[in-house]
């Protein structure tokens, strides 16, 4: 301990004094002459916590007065030197640890190292910084942000009390509280091991649920070694009583060592600290969370010098490489001209210093680094192989651009300013100028022939006779059907202009033949010469069960995708399948082996839709691998199922961000979060390229459709579709849409409503729900053990209980009637039809199982085949398929999910849907199963639907999101259009549910014209 410390409780004025007066003394040198000695200093400068002096009183609320104190303050409360000998203590550091605080105030840490001169500190405050220099001579500290604080050396330990909740905004505009973003400053100083006590407040990760992103992000860099409470009154020297604070241990994680790091965990130890003396407490601090850590830490520390020499950080590597540079620039006679310039340039690197009016981010993006200096020398060290400088300036292609490049220094004198700036290529390709671009006007040309062709609407092309003549002489071998596959009229014609576009998207309803139409397609682009190969990939059931049997019985050259070792199997003209999981697992591999091929590949992705999620690994492991392929095919019933947004990922994976995909609208849509009203605004990205990833589906979203549709926000927000003409003019060139009658000329579907009245005992379960769920949440859900996310979840588990109860009220425990009245009216139904094998989708296990008990109980006779997915293996639901059809008048009760593609049953013409899905898309990957191209009777759907339930609101719901499916397939049909197609009446829909806010703030449902807590 190097001062003696006297604590004595002073009132805040009596503290502002004594700050000036040590400040004045400071500046003018005369400490001596007045008798006050650092030991003085130490013990009666106490900072500008608490010294605000402002009044609660004098604000609107409580966070402007909180912002205001923040900012004279700057969370500046010293660490108070018992506290500080305590953490010292614990840790039992040696003379030669490195050790730092990164806010080091006046440096209260250091007075307890064993020694100074391996002390490092970094104080933004100028007063504060002054105080610590006077303190403590020998240690390393300077005056600047933590932001921007560099030392060139890593730490053993990093010892600190960072200022509390202040909001800092990062260079990736992320926004990060002041103790978070210490900790992750501490984990890039830190060597492997080091370790990490850090004071901090008690809130900081205290919550696994809405702390969850922190944590994670905590953990990916350190081992946690465990927390404790501070005493209450910590912190009273600086005038705060009563603020919960906490001490942390974390442990830098390494790869040169073999250990398991340990999760973090929200208990504290049980350790107690008391508040007069808290130095009793650093030897159970050490042995309980200190003592392994540093074990390893001192154990290893050959691994971890090996370690910090391979990460080229350290400041005695940088000199080393700085120092050969600039020798072999000066020793060479073709570089040595360059010396004087590359010496000054590493001199401006070690004094360069943040300019006082220039905002930390821009100085991040300027400021000189390591790799800045070393990439300079590299380059002036080049110039000994460059060629000798001519006077020319010529065009030149970088990355995305044209831009004019001067090839001396007498012609870069000569560069305007539009000749320096760079015009885009997809902008020069607009322009249609090429002359403007010399020694680049065949590439222009070219790039304005396939823009010119790709922007064609498919309605205004006209088949081109070649290919035609090919798609009429090709056939192949069906296997299964023991038939040639020829294309009908309309399919051929769609083909046929697919083929004359490099990137195009089918859109054909379940069962109209887009397997065939990819098959001609992969096999013309592999006749005319134009790829190595043709990919096919898709969801599991759709390989495994459709393209794995295709292709076996065509007698086509294949490669199934299983293993990596597949991927060396592939020749020339080889259809590769792979599933959409194995894509994500050979994520890299793919990508490599696709590149090397040049990308010569005709792509196909059967059910695209599987990526609307633009977040999921799928997505992001299909675009990584085939967004650069020469020739693109999707196909899909449905582009999208619940909004216009989720069709912007399978653009993005067709267009690749191109000039097929440049943003035309002028105005971007948005709601507000705080009110219902939508906000306007300029498009930044008017005629540019849609970006990529989130930026580009956030424009695509707010150039078209703003706002998802939910249960009960179908009538709230208007659902129109903005920019229309753009959307249908980007639409009318991408996709061909063709509905389940064009491609076969036959009307064959009737969709039936059956609404079902509630009998009395279904009524009260059902009013269970809507008024005492609190009571019976936890009979059906288990708690998450976060109330927080418990509470998130609620309404969600509510609306999925109402519309199990709708499917099958007797899943409830609470229900005390007999079989419910419409699991009665789908049992009478298949009585009605004793000669017909009948289907039934439901989307529940537990709604599965009433529906079987009823048959069986009340038609004992008739054949019930029941499929589920995790119960039926896909070679079985494909054996089933003969069983059934033998069978006559079989029953097949499934999950929807079961048959979702692939396996087909056309022979059934009765398909009952007790529970519906969340979108007609869905529900059509089901029952379209029943409807297919070579179905000649009529095929029956019904809806059962409980009158007065969330049913009603779940169907609206579905015709609204067929409305803007509609739009996507190029039909503009309004909501009566849409009623009559799905036989719904206004009688149904008059009894929808609404969600409300009474004049308490109080969430009730309304439901008719009853309301209902």
């Amino acid at each position: 301990m190097k001062y003696e410390y006297h604590p004595q409780r002073r009132t805040e004025q009596e503290r502002r004094n004594l700050n000036k007066q040590i400040l004045r003394l400071l500046q003018s040198g005369a400490c001596e002459q007045a008798g006050v000695t650092d030991e003085d200093i130490f013990n009666r400068y106490t900072g500008d916590g608490g010294l605000h002096g402002l009044q609660r009183s004098d604000y609107e609320n409580y966070n402007a007065f909180s912002a205001a104190k923040k900012e004279l303050e700057n969370g500046q409360f010293f660490t108070p030197p018992p506290l500080c000998e305590m953490i010292v203590s614990a840790l039992r550091l040696s003379d030669t640890d490195l050790v730092a605080d990164l806010t080091c105030g006046m440096g209260n840490f250091f007075n307890f190292l064993p020694n100074e001169n391996n002390a490092y500190g970094c104080e933004v405050d100028p007063n504060a910084c002054a105080v610590a220099k006077k303190l403590y001579p020998q240690a390393r500290i300077v005056q600047g942000d933590i932001r921007d604080y560099e030392p060139q050396t890593h730490f053993d330990f990093v010892l600190g009390n960072p200022p509390f909740h202040l909001r800092w905004i990062m260079p990736d505009a992320t926004v990060m509280t002041s103790h978070q973003y210490y900790c992750l400053k501490a984990a890039k100083l830190l060597k492997p091991l080091g370790i990490l006590a850090v004071i901090v407040p008690a809130s900081f990760l205290a919550d696994s649920f809405s702390d969850k992103s922190a944590i994670r992000m905590m953990e990916s860099r350190f081992s946690f070694l465990g927390q404790v409470m501070l005493p209450e009154h910590a912190f009273s020297d600086s005038g705060v009583d009563d603020f919960p604070t906490k001490l942390q241990f974390w442990q830098k994680k390494s790869t040169a060592v073999e250990w398991a790091p340990k999760r973090y965990s929200t208990d504290c130890a049980d350790i107690y600290i008391p508040s007069g003396y808290p130095v009793m407490a650093a030897t159970a601090l050490y042995e309980k969370l200190v003592m392994v850590a540093k074990a390893d830490l001192a154990g290893n520390r050959n691994r971890v010098f090996l370690e910090l020499a391979q990460l080229k950080t350290t400041k005695s590597t940088f000199l080393y490489q700085v120092k050969k540079y600039l020798y072999q620039i000066r020793s060479h006679p073709a570089t040595r001209e360059k010396y004087d310039a590359c010496f000054a340039y590493v001199h401006r690197f070690y004094t360069q210093r943040q300019p006082a009016d220039m905002p930390y981010e821009e100085w991040q993006r300027v400021q000189l680094t390591e790799a800045k200096v070393l990439a300079y020398l590299k380059q002036a060290l080049c110039r000994q192989n460059a060629k000798p400088e001519r006077d020319e300036i010529r065009l030149v292609k970088q990355k995305y651009s044209f831009v004019y490049k001067a090839y001396s220094r007498k012609m870069a004198k000569l560069l305007t300013d539009e000749m320096r700036t760079p015009v885009p290529i997809h902008q020069a390709v607009l322009n249609d100028e090429p002359e403007r671009f010399p020694g680049y006007e065949r590439l222009l040309r070219r790039k304005r022939r396939e823009y010119d062709n790709q922007e064609q609407p498919f309605s205004e092309m006209a088949e081109n006779a070649q290919l035609a003549d090919w798609i009429d002489r090709f056939q192949y071998w069906d296997a299964q059907n023991h038939a040639y596959i020829h294309l009908n009229p309309l399919q051929s014609h769609d083909v046929n202009l697919t083929l004359q576009k490099r990137y195009a998207f089918l859109q054909w309803e379940q069962g109209s033949g887009k397997t065939p139409a990819a098959i001609f397609t992969g096999k013309y682009r592999w006749d005319a010469g134009l790829v190595h190969s043709i990919w096919v990939i898709s969801s599991a059931i759709s390989i495994r069960n459709n393209w794995d049997v295709i292709l076996k019985g065509t007698g086509f050259s294949y490669v199934f995708v299983e293993r990596l070792a597949d991927l060396q199997r592939i020749r020339r003209g080889d259809f590769v399948i792979l599933t959409l999981n194995k894509v994500s697992q050979y994520k890299k591999q793919i990508g490599r082996y696709i590149k090397q091929l040049g990308y010569k590949i005709q792509f196909i992705f059967d059910e695209s839709d599987n990526i609307s999620n633009p977040s999921s690994k799928q997505t992001l492991s299909v675009l990584s691998c085939f967004r650069r392929c020469k020739y693109k095919l999707l196909t899909t019933g449905t582009s999208t199922r619940n909004n216009i947004s989720e069709f912007a990922p399978q653009l993005e994976l067709l267009y690749n961000n191109s000039i097929n995909m440049i943003s035309w609208c002028r105005t971007l849509y948005s709601y507000d979060k705080r009110s219902e009203y939508m906000e306007h605004k300029e498009n930044p990205y008017y005629g540019m390229p849609i970006p990529a990833y989130k930026k580009g589906y956030r424009l695509f979203a707010n150039s078209h459709l703003p706002e998802k549709i939910s249960v009960f926000g179908v009538g709230q927000r208007n659902q129109d579709i903005y920019n229309a003409d753009e959307l249908d003019r980007l639409l009318g060139k991408t996709v061909i849409t063709r509905t389940f009658e064009e491609v076969t000329g036959k009307d064959i579907r009737r969709i039936h409503q059956m609404p079902i009245p509630f009998l009395p005992e279904e009524r009260e379960v059902y009013n269970i729900v809507l008024k005492e769920f609190y009571r019976i949440q936890r009979e059906y859900y288990s708690s998450t053990g976060n109330s927080r996310k418990d509470a998130l979840m609620r309404l969600i588990q509510q609306i999925t209980l109402l519309l199990r109860i709708s499917a099958a009220p007797d899943c409830m425990k609470e229900y005390e009637g007999e079989t419910p009245l419409k699991e009665m009216a789908v049992v009478e139904a298949l009585a009605r039809w004793p000669e017909e094998v009948v289907a039934i989708g439901v989307r529940h296990t537990t709604v599965l199982d009433r529906y079987a008990a009823a048959i069986r109980e009340y038609l004992p006779d008739r054949p019930l085949f029941v499929v589920t997915g995790s119960t039926v293996t896909f070679a079985k639901r494909r054996a089933l398929r003969d069983v059934l059809r033998d069978s006559q008048n079989g029953i097949l009760l499934c999950t929807q999910q079961s048959l979702p593609s692939s396996v087909n049953f056309e022979f059934v013409n009765k398909i009952i849907i007790p529970e519906m899905h969340y979108n007609n898309a869905g529900m059509s990957q089901f029952y379209m199963r029943f409807v297919r191209y070579t179905s000649t009777e009529k095929k029956d759907l019904y809806f059962p639907i409980y009158i007065g339930s969330l049913e009603s609101n779940l169907m609206q719901m579905v015709l609204a999101k067929e409305k803007l499916t509609m739009f996507m397939k190029g039909q503009d049909a309004d909501m009566d259009e849409i009623y009559a197609k799905f036989g719904v009446d206004y009688d149904l829909l008059s009894t929808l549910m609404t969600r409300e806010t009474d004049d308490e703030g109080h969430l009730r449902i309304r439901w008719g014209e009853q309301k209902i807590a």
